[in-house]
Order: C-alpha cells, then sequence, then structure tokens
C-alpha cells in the first residue's frame, strides 16, 4: 500500500506540474491574442486607408489627441481624414489646439468634419479647420460665442458670516472673490478677455468660410442653430454623413475612390480632469471653484 501511495503522488505531482505549465501556455496565448486585437487598427492600418478620428464631451488641452492628429499628417498610408465631432464645446485654448493641428492636417491631405448630434461653439471651431463639413440635419451648432461665469455666493456667505480675505499685488489680481458681490474691475477686465477671444472666433469664421457680413453680425449673439440652419447660412457644406463624405472625396479625389475606413485610437489622458482637479484643490480649496469656472469657455449646451 505505501509503495503504491508513493506512486500515486507521484503521478499527482506529475499531472499538476503539466496542468500549472499548461496553464502558463494557454495564458501566453490568450495575452497575445488580447494585444493582437487591441493593436488590430495599427496592424490593419499599413496600407492605404481613411482615418477616422472622434472628438466627443468637453474639449479641453488634450496633448495626446494633438499628437494623434499631428502623427496622421505623417502617416503616408492617410490618404483623408474623418473627423467626427460630437461636443458641446470646451475651453478656448483647448479648441484653439484641436483646430491648429487639423487646419494645419486639412493643408496635408483632405480633412472632412462630421457634426453628431451637437458641434456647437468650440466645436464648431473645429469643424472650421477642415476641408469640408457636413451636418445632420438637426444637428445643434452655431453658438458663435465665448463665456465667462461667476459663483456668487454673497449673500449666502453674509447670512452665515464667511468671508475671504486675501493678500495681493493688484486689485483684480485673483480674480472675483466667490463670496463677494461682482467686482466692476473684475468684470471689466474679464470683458476684455472675452472680447478679444470672440474677435479671434471671428476670425476664423472670416478666413474659413465666404459668407456674408450681415450673417456674421446674425450668429454673433451666440444663438444655437440646426444643421439645416447653418447650412442655409453657408456655416456648413452640407447634409449628411460618411457616405456623403466618401462622395465627396470620390468626386474630389477619385484617387482615395474605395479604401477602407480605420477607426484610430486615442490614447489615454490619464484621467486629466482628475489630475487637474487634485492639483488644484491641493494648492487651494476654494480658489479652485473660482479659476475652473471663470476659465474662458466656449461652451453650448442645449437644455
Amino acid at each position: 500500500m505505501s509503495l503504491d501511495w508513493q506512486i500515486l503522488e507521484e503521478n499527482k505531482k506529475k499531472s499538476f506540474k503539466k496542468g500549472l505549465w499548461r496553464g502558463i501556455f494557454i495564458s501566453i496565448i490568450l495575452v497575445g491574442i488580447f494585444f493582437l486585437f487591441a493593436n488590430f487598427n495599427n496592424l490593419s492600418s499599413n496600407f492605404p486607408h481613411i482615418a477616422r478620428i472622434s472628438i466627443s464631451g468637453i474639449i479641453y488641452d488634450n496633448i495626446k489627441l494633438v499628437e494623434t492628429i499631428n502623427n496622421l499628417s505623417k502617416n503616408d498610408n492617410v490618404k483623408s481624414v474623418f473627423v467626427k465631432i460630437n461636443s458641446p464645446g470646451g475651453t478656448v485654448v483647448g479648441s484653439e489646439s484641436l483646430y491648429v493641428a487639423i487646419d494645419r492636417l486639412s493643408h496635408i491631405k483632405p480633412v472632412i468634419s462630421l457634426m453628431g448630434e451637437v458641434a456647437a461653439s468650440g466645436g464648431y471651431i473645429v469643424a472650421l479647420a477642415s476641408n469640408h463639413i457636413l451636418a445632420r440635419q438637426n444637428t445643434l451648432t452655431g453658438s458663435i460665442g465665448v463665456i465667462i461665469e461667476y459663483q456668487n455666493f454673497s449673500e449666502l456667505s453674509n447670512k452665515i458670516g464667511i468671508s475671504i480675505d486675501s493678500i495681493k499685488s493688484g486689485k483684480i489680481k485673483g480674480g472675483q472673490n466667490p463670496l463677494s458681490p461682482l467686482d466692476p474691475l473684475v468684470k471689466n477686465n474679464d470683458q476684455k478677455l472675452v472680447d478679444y477671444s470672440f474677435d479671434w472666433f471671428i476670425s476664423l469664421i472670416k478666413n474659413n468660410r465666404n459668407i456674408d457680413p450681415h450673417v456674421i453680425d446674425l450668429i454673433s449673439d451666440g444663438r444655437t442653430l440646426t444643421g439645416g440652419m447653418a447650412m442655409d447660412l453657408g456655416l456648413i457644406d452640407g447634409i449628411g454623413s460618411e457616405k456623403e463624405a466618401l462622395e465627396y472625396l470620390e468626386t474630389n479625389y477619385p484617387s482615395i475612390k474605395g479604401l477602407k475606413i480605420i477607426d484610430i485610437e486615442i490614447p489615454s489622458t490619464n484621467n486629466f480632469f482628475f489630475e487637474e482637479f487634485f492639483s488644484r484643490i491641493s494648492t487651494t480649496d476654494i480658489k479652485f471653484i473660482s479659476d475652473l469656472t471663470n476659465s474662458l469657455k466656449l461652451i453650448s449646451i442645449a437644455r
């Protein structure tokens, strides 16, 4: 019985070792398959194709996205780029950085912007940089303008007896105190910032769209428009989606006909917003509210 027991134990050990190595081998294969599929777009893009990138949500200064766009301009296999936009806008700098990158790209290869549910304000700035703009009939766009918003807790702070004391080098250093009524000096300075960025916004429209000056005056009040309305005013080039975009390419760039469309993955930005939040709040708690909400924004939210 003792010999049989030893043989049994040896067989168990051998079976365990075989199972262990089999498990490791299968795991390696599964990991390899995972990375193969994860990088399928990169592997499948080693031939002429149309690249498709998506810009969605609130627009911030996204370095990874800008780098991706810049890389598309250098890739000879990318013959055209579709930019799908579904954004209500964002910060002025974020919109500017995307405009500059896409404008540079559009001078190298044809770029078509495809507006989705909403492509307003900063989202429209992104579209302006492309060679051709398409929208759905009822896409929300327009909202030409810049905004700075303040939180005003002055009445509440008076009731509960809270205030913020500060020592600063100038009267408007640090901007508006959320626990005090709006300071006329801050208001006047911030209005200049808004006017400057707004003039820049209008200049982009004038440089990229051949539209009547009266239309500029009409849309300068910040009104939101549908895709159909924007088409009538000359703010976009047509109504449609990828089907119409392909027809445009086939007509104007025959060599691109029949190319496959490949989605381009944008590398992670490592939770930009939360990093920004904690980096700010670690410096000063209340100031975070003021800095973030008082920043120049190009945002239109349909309500």
